[in-house]
């Protein structure tokens, strides 16, 4: 177990956030979120602007907690440093314990690993020298503080998508949170810190989404099949974008009005979608589930992977879609508002943040625990390469 640290503050992307807390998690490692203050944090969506990354508009999103202030954080006691981005870096740069922390890792060359604004925090603590890449409008002050930029789009574009250069790694922005992390993880093994996951290369994943899918949950599924080597395949009821949505009842508060989230693009529809040819299905939830479930292809899709003995994996309110496709007399879990539905024909699990796994079936509650969701998910993929 490797004790990591990430620098965060209000601001902070919350995709970046979410992804390297809970991956930190899911992986066994003790992880300290700190911030200039040890509160909730008030992260946010950062959104293209249409047709490219020109400009970005900001809403609220998921709650963070903070578990630590910087000030009281001594770096000596951390084997890593994750630094995600958003708008937070702009004002924790300003801050000299955020700054003293930096150095400390630099100097001990512990592997850091930064995305989009994140490395601004590394060119403030004095860093230069070194390539890097970073969110093109962070560029001119990684270049002024003395270090070479380099333009790391992903191999659509011919480019790599990362830069390592010692032991800190820099990854542009997303689609690549799994790139950042597979190669943090990659320098943490390196010193002995950690044991490499599984990769499971060609295997292709189905992930069923729709307009007021929760953001949170859908890219987390697609970034962590991504790192596990696997393909997913994003299916929708239509080929439009996806607007995904944002909402603090995920967090347990008994109202909220949904924001708008994340937008993710499907490689096809529903009618479209031949199950046949994919491996596993993970189905993210919230309120998506709720029309999802009354479509033909949509319940087609299901009662493949049910009846094949695929992996499933389920959260929040998506067991919605294994009902509605004809699952009875198994045990599960999901979001409590709909504990009353599954219990009319299977038996509801009050499991917290355990998942419930009932043959190929595995269904989480939801929020905050992406983690178990997609851990017992790619552990049926483990155990089956062991027993074959």
């Amino acid at each position: 177990m490797a004790r990591i640290l990430i620098l965060a503050g209000d601001g902070t992307a919350s995709d970046h956030l979410d992804y390297a807390w809970l991956r930190m998690l899911e992986e066994g490692h003790a992880v300290t979120i700190a911030a200039p203050q040890a509160r909730p944090l008030r992260t946010v969506v950062h959104q293209a602007s249409a047709g490219e990354y020109i400009y970005t508009f900001e809403r609220q999103a998921y709650p963070t907690p903070a578990h630590a202030a910087v000030a009281d954080i001594d770096p000596a006691q951390f084997d890593g440093l994750l630094l995600p981005g958003g708008r937070a870096p702009e004002y924790l740069r300003l801050n000299p314990a955020c700054l003293a922390i930096v150095r400390h890792f630099v100097d001990a060359a512990k592997p850091i690993a930064a995305i989009c604004h994140g490395p601004l925090l590394l060119a403030a603590a004095g860093v230069s020298g070194r390539t890097m890449t970073c969110t093109d409008d962070s560029a001119p002050e990684i270049v002024d503080a003395g270090n070479r930029f380099v333009e790391a789009q992903g191999p659509s574009h011919g480019q790599p998508d990362h830069v390592i250069d010692g032991a800190i790694v820099t990854v542009r922005r997303r689609p690549f949170h799994h790139v950042w992390i597979r190669e943090f993880l990659g320098l943490l093994a390196a010193r002995g810190l950690h044991r490499p996951g599984a990769l499971h290369p060609g295997k292709r994943i189905m992930i069923v989404a729709g307009d007021y899918t929760s953001g949170g949950q859908l890219l987390y599924a697609l970034d962590r099949v991504r790192e596990a080597g696997m393909e997913p395949v994003l299916v929708s009821p239509d080929r439009k974008r996806i607007e995904t949505v944002i909402d603090m009842r995920e967090e347990g508060a008994d109202y909220d009005c949904e924001r708008l989230g994340f937008w993710a693009y499907p490689d096809g529809t529903l009618a479209e979608a031949r199950p046949e040819d994919c491996d596993g299905l993970l189905l993210p939830g919230w309120r998506a589930a709720e029309y999802l479930r009354t479509m033909p292809d949509c319940q087609r899709i299901v009662r493949h992977f049910v009846d094949g003995g695929k992996p499933i994996g389920a959260i929040c309110q998506a067991a919605r879609l294994l009902i509605a496709a004809g699952v009875s007399g198994r045990r599960m879990t999901g979001a409590k508002v709909i504990s009353g539905e599954i219990a009319m024909r299977n038996t509801y699990v009050n499991a917290g943040g355990n998942a419930v796994i009932d043959g190929n079936i595995v269904t989480v509650s939801g929020r905050p625990f992406y983690h178990v969701w997609t851990r017992a998910f790619l552990d049926q993929f483990a155990k089956a390469e062991v027993t074959a």
